[in-house]
């Protein structure tokens, strides 16, 4: 099977986002140009398509905030698929970074008003 069709499946804490070779290969070179995204980048080269990446909250977040910054409208579809897992598996969006291990006190979660609602209606869409 050529590289085009196959996939690159990407564990976001057990939810497993498709990715086509072509969409890898487009974050993969973004990545290069972010600092601090070079452990990101070798677990996406490391990877066959038989066996998904797998990356720690460090590197989940590193890669959240790259694709945060992209820019959710003109991110691929399975890029756009990763980012909300990403948000899914971490609605804080603080996983990995200094504000997380500043934060002592729970933060509550009003459903109704709900900031990811509008996401997780997309994405079941």
């Amino acid at each position: 099977m050529e590289a085009s069709r196959q996939k690159v499946k990407v564990d976001v804490k057990g939810n497993i986002v498709e990715l086509t070779w072509d969409e890898r290969d487009t974050l993969l070179n973004k990545l290069r140009s972010v600092a601090g995204c070079q452990k990101v980048v070798q677990r996406f080269e490391a990877v066959g398509a038989s066996r998904p990446v797998e990356l720690n909250d460090d590197r989940r977040s590193r890669l959240r905030v790259t694709l945060e910054l992209w820019g959710v409208s003109v991110l691929p579809d399975g890029l756009a698929r990763l980012l909300v897992a990403l948000v899914q598996a971490d609605p804080g969006g603080d996983v990995g970074t200094a504000s997380s291990a500043r934060r002592t006190d729970p933060v509550p979660v009003d459903e109704e008003d709900s900031s990811m609602s509008g996401l997780l209606e997309v994405e079941a869409a």
